[in-house]
């Protein structure tokens, strides 16, 4: 007698990616957390130490109050496992996912980030939405789903090579440590890297970011990666897999970048190698960089049923080791321009955010002899594109974007009579030398600490640009908001 098919509801679908989406991006998986302790435990660097501190609070402050972790909730990814004898009723596996999306991020007050087209339209889609899905079809009666939200700071320091067949296990190494010296504190260190290695070009890169997924078991088998047969490899074989990840995890600790970029002896906290035949004339080669807020989520859907996975634990007590800062107002002008790099201070008074979008406007204001919506001359722009309000909330999360990404408008603004800014990750040459041109000032923050930045915000108000969304410009009342002088107005820098 032929077996029956198994029968599952779409909704399940879209039920289970409503709670991934939260789940992963409210409380890190077991693993992740107890890795970043040890980093805390291990770094010895006293501002590398301080801002694991702040990442490791601000983990525990989401979890409780159920609220992001970072401020960019991501693009959400999906590996799907679908049991061939699965026959799925309703809607179409994308668009259950995609409402599943919709639904989370809507209901959870998490910030959507995603536009209709790179190229053509870059105006929000207003739903988080389309995901990234990749299918793959398994034995069995059941969908497994495995996601992965995926936040641009890190995304966009990840690299892909295509090398020479001669360069072998060095030249990965050398790629490897290249990428992560070149994100620097642009991608929320201390990182974990997935690398794929093997098949073309295009395949490389989808291992790398199901090598993010791998989770090594108590007996040191890996497991967890959709669509992946270890049962290919002989012991012997993993073993050598897990050594060379081993190397290239030192070979990224001796960078001595630490978290935040501040200088330390924990840049990296894990690596994981995927590889896949490939073409004798090829060794592709992608390294996905994952933020220290490595956020995943994995569910299996039956006829009947949703099983989560997600490990249950307790935040571990923790030294309070918060930095004694210079408490100075956003008003103190000759004062935030005397302070020098490496000066940890707590801001009182007022920011203002503005990140790509609103630069760009800006910046097209001044070059076409426009006068801005409000007077830019001794503020301090926050680069930042916050989570909406749940109830209750003054503002959502609220961390740092990379302030790489402004550089191209940073001069031009502070011609303009901008004073400072504050983001994370080093500036480029030219916006240096406008610091210190128009004696002004670089603050960071630690990134990935949106949760624990919100709590510093008394007052928002969207002044500029309300059509952008999470990306207007508004005007934050801080009380000891945490920074770090970067780049004094005399130039020195902290990241050089």
């Amino acid at each position: 007698m032929k077996n029956r098919s198994t029968k599952i509801n779409s909704a399940k679908i879209t039920e289970a990616v409503c709670n991934l989406c939260k789940q992963a991006n409210v409380r890190v998986q077991k693993n992740i957390y107890e890795a970043l302790f040890d980093s805390f435990k291990k770094e010895s660097s006293p501002l590398s130490k301080y801002a694991l501190w702040q990442i490791i609070e601000n983990l525990k402050l989401a979890n409780s109050t159920q609220r992001p972790m970072c401020q960019d909730t991501g693009i959400v990814v999906v590996f799907a496992e679908v049991g061939t004898e699965v026959e799925i009723s309703g809607d179409s596996l994308e668009s259950a996912v995609n409402k599943g999306v919709d639904k989370a991020y809507t209901e959870n007050y998490l910030r959507k980030s995603i536009i209709k087209d790179p190229v053509l339209d870059r105006t929000n889609t207003g739903t988080n939405t389309p995901a990234v899905i990749y299918t793959d079809l398994v034995p069995g009666k059941t969908i497994k789903l495995y996601i992965a939200i995926k936040g641009c700071g890190s995304e966009n320091m990840s690299a892909l090579k295509m090398l020479k067949p001669s360069e072998g296990i060095k030249g990965i190494v050398d790629f490897a440590a290249e990428t992560v010296l070149k994100a620097g504190a642009s991608a929320c260190p201390p990182v974990m890297l997935g690398i794929g290695i093997g098949g073309t070009m295009d395949y490389a890169a989808v291992l790398s970011k199901k090598a993010l997924l791998k989770h090594k078991r108590a007996d040191g088998k890996p497991e967890g990666v959709p669509g992946y047969d270890f049962s290919r490899f002989t012991p012997e074989e993993l073993q050598k897999i897990a050594e060379l990840e081993e190397i290239i995890l030192d070979r990224l600790n001796d960078l001595e970048i630490g978290t935040g970029g501040f200088k330390g002896s924990v840049t990296a906290f894990e690596v994981n190698i995927l590889t896949y035949p490939s073409h004798i004339a090829a060794l592709p080669v992608a390294v996905n960089i994952n933020c220290h807020a490595s956020r995943h989520g994995r569910a299996e859907i039956f006829e009947d049923r949703i099983v989560y996975f997600d490990e249950d634990y307790e935040f571990k007590g923790i030294e309070n080791i918060e930095q004694e800062g210079k408490s100075i107002s956003t008003d103190e002008i000759e004062k935030i321009r005397e302070l020098n790099s490496g000066e940890i201070v707590l801001l009182n008074g007022y920011i203002y955010t503005a990140r790509d979008a609103a630069h760009n406007k800006l910046y097209e204001h001044i070059l076409n002899g426009q006068t801005l919506p409000f007077d830019i001359k001794n503020k301090i722009f926050y680069y930042t594109g916050p989570c909406p309000p749940a109830p209750g909330e003054i503002i959502g999360p609220a961390g740092p974007t990379t302030a790489g990404r402004m550089d191209k408008f940073t001069p031009a603004l502070m011609s303009a009579g901008l004073l400072g800014s504050i983001g994370k990750g080093d500036r480029s040459d030219e916006v240096v030398q406008s610091i210190k041109n128009n004696r002004g000032v670089y603050f960071v923050t630690t990134g990935g600490i949106a949760a624990l930045l919100a709590k510093k915000v008394s007052e928002a108000e969207i002044i500029a640009y309300p059509e952008l969304g999470t990306e207007a410009i508004y005007r934050f009342r801080v009380k000891d908001f945490p920074v770090l002088v970067a780049i004094d107005s005399n130039g020195n820098n902290i990241f050089r």
